[in-house]
């Protein structure tokens, strides 16, 4: 999902809000996690890459094409999306997945 920032606005307050506007999804800055960024020779400007927690996912009722739906990982092979896009998905689950270990080791350590 992508949109576009306003002049002089922040990546992450960008997505915050580009995500509440399309999925009505109000997200608190502490749940927004970068996975990195880059420069599109293609689109000619920057992209940024997020992820965030949810606590609780949000049903969406219409699911035809053009409408959002979760999918997992492994199903993400079967969307027709850019080789960028793809990249960035791959990216993005590594990130995600070290970050779980991460707090996983944490959480193993701190536990007596």
């Amino acid at each position: 999902m992508g949109g576009e920032g306003i002049e002089g606005e922040e990546a992450e307050v960008a997505f915050q809000r580009i995500i509440n506007k399309k999925l009505n999804i109000s997200l608190k800055p502490k749940d927004i996690y970068p996975v990195y960024d880059y420069f599109s020779n293609i689109q000619n400007k920057p992209h940024f890459v997020f992820y965030v927690e949810v606590k609780n996912s949000k049903s969406f009722n219409d699911l035809k094409k053009g409408c959002p739906s979760w999918v997992s990982f492994s199903e993400t092979t079967k969307l027709s999306v850019s080789i960028q896009t793809k990249q960035d998905i791959v990216v993005g689950e590594r990130v995600i997945n070290a970050k779980w270990r991460d707090d996983e080791a944490e959480r193993n350590h701190l536990t007596p």
